[in-house]
């Protein structure tokens, strides 16, 4: 423990260092000069932005654990999609409040009779930050480099794998043909990204971590590995003509910081060295965030509902690995995690215990239908021996003279859940171990499925594909998202059957039969998730009316928000004069 001289230094070093960063002013960062744009804005509005949103200023993020490659084509994680979506723009968007398509670089579009044939004409305006046009090639160009077998793009081919090579007749009109029918066919087309030709033809996309020549409206300024990537804002982006875009993508430029320990970031934070941090750890929510500057309204602390689509987390068990594929082994190690005990006492009861893949489907995140598996030591001790698992002398579980080993792959600094987890494996006989590994590191092993359980959460989408992480065919292709290795023909069927449905209602039933199916095979031992977003953020910006819109987390910040100018300069006085500023909504719901 540090002693109470050191703790004192800390503290004066952060506040300093927050009367140094609050004010939003980096002398090194020189605002971002534009000519301003006079013509008339193209197509339909963001209903989600505010017309109120004004230009300038820098937002620091924290981006948790420097990623492999910010290159999310061949690392896909969430990081490095933030980054790359703030760089590279699709044909086409969905709405922020409707299921209807917004054209990005497309202008217009045409789907044949059969839906199997879809024909984009290009904006005249689309551009690369170098100037160069954008055309129909650049996508040729992104299928290729997708589909090539030797680029670590496994996730992205699955959609693209259903379309023949795209033509281009000219330079502004791309044609694609479908090889089968599928409900997804045009959003798969329709999120196609250009990349540029005539700068990355000939590289090892593999090998490519930024990009130089990029189309939306910012591009990487400075890369620092494993401490931050530093994004400005194109002073002439094309895209300040799309109406769709007015309001939004306002800081001249967003700083990425890494630090892997959520402890020190908060401390960092509170700083100033951070602008906003969102919190996933139910401790540190209940514990740690009642500090001064919150008291006094200099930083906000909210709790934001809205409709995002929420996914699940849970152990991800490794079907390759042939202790694991009796089924009653990965149901004694589900029913030895104490979830309850876990959320009662590490989470503050914060979380809502999962018996669901597909939680969103149902209210509050549970399925009715079925009861959350419960922990049963007795019961588990049960299966193993059902399984052919015998105590040995030594008081380990023994199958035909192996000891049942299993090891955690992690990342994470904060072992709390998965150290009670061991000690109960432990305690019936299982040599269980934690593997502490760097994130670039882990993406390596993933990627080759080399592991034995791996503690994973998994995002969610307002249409939801289930082929990517569950159908046997991705199950051994390097990099890909079916991670446990799922294989199992009634799952290949109902995802078959969900290809074909074009009915939404219809979708989401044979989706809760999947899930029924998952449950029953159990390729991850569920664990539990919240129902929305908890954000602390210096009380120096504007934002819309819904904070995060209808469908975001915290990445919203980067699209919608703004540096409010006014109230810097309010926090500033408020902070010199130990003053405090008015109260915000502790709790904002759409």
């Amino acid at each position: 423990m540090r002693d109470m001289i050191f703790r004192a230094f800390i503290l004066v070093t952060l506040i300093a260092a927050t009367f140094r960063c609050s004010s939003d002013v980096d002398v090194s960062l020189p605002p971002v000069e534009e000519t301003p744009y006079s013509g008339e804005l193209i197509g339909p509005p963001d209903t989600m932005a505010d017309s109120q949103a004004v230009k300038g200023g820098v937002y620091s993020v924290w981006g948790s654990s420097y990623p492999r490659s910010l290159n999310a084509f061949v690392d896909n994680n969430s990081t490095s999609s933030d980054i790359m979506g703030l760089q590279f723009e699709s044909l086409v968007v969905m709405d922020s409040a409707k299921e209807e398509p917004i054209g990005i670089l497309a202008e217009s579009w045409t789907v044949s009779p059969d839906r199997r044939t879809f024909t984009f004409k290009l904006r005249p305006e689309a551009q690369w930050s170098d100037g160069r046009p954008i055309t129909s090639k650049d996508f040729v160009f992104y299928y290729d480099t997708i589909m090539n077998p030797k680029n670590l793009t496994t996730v992205f081919r699955i959609d693209l794998s259903r379309f023949e090579r795209p033509e281009a007749p000219d330079d502004r009109t791309l044609i694609m043909k479908a090889k089968e029918p599928h409900w997804r066919n045009f959003w798969a087309v329709a999120g196609m990204t250009a990349l540029p030709a005539h700068d990355l033809e000939g590289k090892d996309f593999n090998r490519v971590d930024t990009f130089s020549v990029t189309s939306g409206p910012y591009q990487v300024a400075e890369n620092k590995v494993n401490r931050f990537v530093l994004l400005k804002r194109q002073p002439n982006w094309w895209g300040r003509k799309l109406r769709y875009n007015a309001g939004k993508y306002n800081f001249d430029y967003i700083r990425y910081r890494f630090m892997e320990d959520r402890d020190k970031a908060l401390e960092t934070f509170k700083g100033g060295m951070f602008d906003a941090y969102a919190i996933y750890t139910a401790k540190i929510w209940a514990l740690q965030t009642d500090f001064d500057q919150v008291k006094k309204n200099w930083i906000i602390k909210q709790t934001i509902h809205n409709r995002e689509p929420r996914g699940f987390q849970g152990f991800a068990i490794n079907l390759r690995r042939e202790r694991f594929q009796d089924l009653r082994v990965r149901q004694a190690l589900g029913l030895l995690l104490n979830r309850q005990t876990m959320n009662e006492k590490l989470m503050y009861g914060q979380y809502i215990l999962l018996n669901s893949y597909f939680p969103d489907l149902y209210p509050g995140y549970v399925n009715p239908a079925r009861p959350v598996t419960a922990y049963n030591p007795e019961k588990a001790a049960a299966l193993f021996a059902e399984a052919g698992y015998k105590v040995n002398a030594q008081g380990k579980l023994e199958k035909n003279g192996q000891v049942l080993k299993v090891s955690f792959l992690t990342s994470m600094t904060d072992l709390r859940h998965l150290n009670l987890y061991v000690e109960d494996l432990k305690k019936v006989g299982i040599d269980a171990s934690i593997e502490q590994l760097s994130q670039s590191s882990i993406r390596d092993r993933l990627n080759n499925y080399d592991y034995d359980l791996y503690w994973i959460s998994w995002g969610s989408g307002r249409l939801k594909d289930p082929e990517s992480a569950y159908d046997s065919k991705q199950a051994d292709i390097q990099a890909g998202n079916n991670l446990p290795g799922v294989k199992d023909a009634k799952v290949d069927a109902l995802i078959e059957s969900l290809k074909q449905e074009t009915n939404s209602d219809r979708r989401t039933a044979l989706l809760k039969q999947l899930d029924d199916r998952l449950v029953e095979l159990q390729p991850y031992i569920l664990l539990w998730q919240s129902d929305a977003t908890r954000i602390l953020y210096w009380n120096k910006f504007g934002h819309p009316e819904k904070p995060f819109g209808l469908y975001n987390r915290e990445d919203a910040i980067q699209v919608y928000w703004w540096y409010d100018a006014d109230k810097s300069k309010a926090l500033e006085e408020a902070m010199k004069n130990g003053t405090a500023l008015p109260a915000e909504p502790a709790e904002i719901r759409e």
